[in-house]
């Protein structure tokens, strides 16, 4: 028997302390006009607190749909925080890299603006880049069936990326004789995995960051894209940790 799935929003508003709430603008639109949703139909909201809603539209007009809370559960965010660093690349790819590693499971995406990048903070409007990225992390998790949104921080410049504090830095080197898979500590509680280019980072680039402790690790022999090389990352550390919960 095929299980239907609930449709998933996410809202920031609705929380514990009514039952009954108003849903509008883009949600309002995405039920009423593209999933064409009937009175009664139910849904899963979360609010990006741990906290899921199950409810019930109670009534639709021509501009919100009501909701009725029917029960709540709450859930633990992971034991560890995941988090992918990676120098800005062409549009499509960075779309891809974002949505994946939200559907992953990514705690913290940092965007950078490195030295082979192909945006400078001078040619990069990084008020449209965030909100367009926002609304791609909203949707995969939705789909994903996430409870917490990954947070998405501003663009940097390389050099702040290497400050940040974590129980276990990794930078992706194609030219590394380390496998990832054998380098990730699975009794970390928090990684930092820094991505390059298209074009790669700069030896200087590279040595600034073994310097601040990142360990330089690689995937395998082939040369792969920016947004494949994070989904691989990703995926080990998941695996790994996983693996040790188990």
């Amino acid at each position: 028997m095929r299980i239907v799935r609930l449709i998933r929003l996410y809202n920031k508003d609705i929380n514990n302390e009514k039952d009954l709430f108003s849903l509008t603008d883009d949600s309002y639109h995405y039920l009423s006009k593209v999933l064409k949703v009937q009175i009664g139909q139910e849904l899963l909201i979360f609010n990006n607190t741990g906290s899921e809603f199950y409810c019930e539209i109670i009534k639709i007009d021509n501009k919100k749909c009501e909701i009725k809370v029917n029960q709540a559960k709450f859930f633990s965010p992971n034991p560890y925080t995941s988090q992918i660093t990676f120098s800005i690349c062409k549009s499509n790819s960075a779309d891809i890299l974002i949505q994946k590693t939200t559907e992953l499971g990514v705690d913290i995406i940092q965007p950078i603006i490195s030295e082979n990048s192909i945006y400078t903070k001078k040619n990069i409007n990084e008020e449209n880049k965030l909100s367009h990225w926002n609304k791609i992390i909203i949707s995969a998790a939705e789909q994903s069936e996430r409870s917490y949104l990954p947070i998405l921080k501003n663009i940097i410049p390389f050099s702040q990326s290497l400050d940040f504090k974590c129980d276990q830095k990794i930078i992706l080197d194609t030219n590394s004789k380390d496998m990832i898979s054998n380098q990730l500590n699975h009794k970390a509680k928090s990684f930092n995995i820094l991505i390059g280019p298209e074009g790669d980072f700069t030896q200087e680039e590279y040595r600034l960051a073994n310097k601040a402790n990142f360990l330089s690790s690689s995937l395998g022999d082939n040369i792969l894209k920016v947004e494949t090389a994070a989904i691989s990352a990703l995926s080990y550390l998941k695996i790994t940790m996983n693996s040790k919960n188990e």
